[in-house]
């Protein structure tokens, strides 16, 4: 699945540009040479009486709403091993200056190998539509593609978009006699502007970007790696801080993908305020701790919140699962119901195909109960990701510590692998 940002069209452009999403890499997708060395198998490269070049991944750039990782790979594909994993706390607009600024003195003391990275874009500053067209809009397919972009991200300096499309059963629609009725596509705006803070970021370290992709697409790269395996359908509720997401994956092919209303900043606020009662002795709830009292806030005017808020969240939630289950029960459900709506969506145009699982990702999953209260909700097998331990990639232990965090950056360093 590879979404290149830079090459797509700008707003009112005139020439369409249509792209298969493919997690897995298949033929029918749009798959990147390796950006490493030359992959042999690890027997093999132990028995030659010589040095050979071992496979490298690119520099994985994933700008977050919370904070920005910074990952790179050794090993190849079965032996994958961090060489490199940086976490830098940054928000809002000013975030890549930010993450430049503070990497650029050292950046050679951090273990990062070569210029190639892959950038990865998440949050407010990636916009997902689904649009759906029928025989009576068809015909003006670009034009109603363009305006759908415009409205979703609001840039004076142009909008960037992509689209493609999210089929269905072709053998149920044909027998059906459905297959022209209506169509979806799967529609990726960005600003230019965000674009050129990327590119203006990498260019201080030194680095020369080779993609840019939307956030959905590296986390289900780095999920389809763990379940390579599994013949049915399954699905990865993204919950950041300011922005969610579910996606569902079937036969290697994101084939659902929808923005979701309850996010992990919700989340927390609801969690924050439960144990706010059990607290007499603190002076004001964590929220006010992290904006000190309402008024630091960052240029976008969203709430500051870093590892050692959720750290103290989470110190604070000890013996008070069963109260905080019972506080995320309304949202559970809430994201339960429009899980299902998705799925039966899902369901309706892949001839019953059914969901086996769903992996949580990004800031909420790691959230105390957010687990056990979205897996009761579902009534599907839910878990938090954690492809690393999955894949058996050895890696230091503050990346274990929040694997669920690092997926989007994971799926960007393994792209064309």
């Amino acid at each position: 699945m590879k979404i290149n940002l830079p090459n797509l069209r700008k707003s009112g452009g005139k020439k369409k540009r249509t792209v298969r999403s493919r997690v897995g890499g298949s033929k029918k997708g749009v798959r990147l040479p390796s950006l490493g060395g030359l992959k042999l198998p690890s027997n093999l490269v132990n028995r030659l009486p010589f040095k050979v070049p071992v496979s490298r991944s690119p520099i994985s750039v994933h700008f977050g709403s919370m904070d920005t990782r910074i990952l790179q790979l050794d090993g190849g594909p079965g032996a994958w091993r961090v060489t490199a994993s940086e976490c830098l706390p940054a928000q809002g607009r000013g975030r890549h200056t930010a993450v430049a600024e503070d990497l650029a003195p050292r950046v050679a003391s951090v273990g990062l190998k070569g210029k190639d990275c892959v950038i990865g874009l998440s949050g407010k500053d990636v916009a997902i539509s689904r649009v759906p067209l029928d025989e009576h809009n068809r015909q003006r397919m670009a034009q109603v593609l363009k305006e759908t972009a415009a409205r979703a991200v609001q840039d004076p300096e142009g909008v960037l978009y992509r689209y493609l499309p999210l089929t269905g059963d072709e053998a149920e629609e044909e027998a059906t006699g459905t297959a022209n009725a209506r169509e979806e596509y799967l529609l990726m705006s960005v600003g230019q502007s965000e674009i050129r803070r990327c590119n203006a970021a990498a260019q201080t370290l030194q680095w020369r970007p080779v993609g840019i992709e939307a956030g959905a697409f590296p986390l289900a790269r780095a999920l389809q790696a763990v379940q390579q395996d599994e013949q049915d359908a399954w699905g990865f509720l993204h919950l950041g801080f300011g922005h969610s997401m579910f996606g569902i994956v079937h036969g290697g092919e994101l084939g659902f993908l929808k923005p979701m209303q309850t996010d992990g900043e919700r989340l927390f606020a609801t969690l924050d305020g439960v144990l706010q009662s059990f607290d007499e002795s603190s002076a004001g709830s964590l929220q006010d701790l992290i904006t000190g009292g309402g008024e630091e806030e960052d240029s976008d005017g969203g709430l500051k919140v870093d590892a050692q808020t959720v750290m103290t969240l989470n110190h604070k939630a000890i013996g008070h699962a069963t109260e905080l289950l019972q506080a995320l029960r309304v949202e559970a459900q809430t994201m339960s119901q429009e899980v299902r709506a998705c799925v039966r969506h899902f369901t309706n145009r892949h001839h019953g195909a059914r969901l086996s699982s769903v992996f949580l990702t990004g800031f909420g999953a790691g959230l105390p109960e957010v687990e056990n209260a979205l897996g009761n909700a579902l009534d599907i097998p839910t878990s938090v990701a954690r492809p690393f331990t999955a894949l058996g990639i050895d890696a230091p232990d503050h990346v274990f510590d929040d694997e669920h965090m690092w997926c989007g950056a994971l799926g960007l360093a393994i792209r064309g692998f």
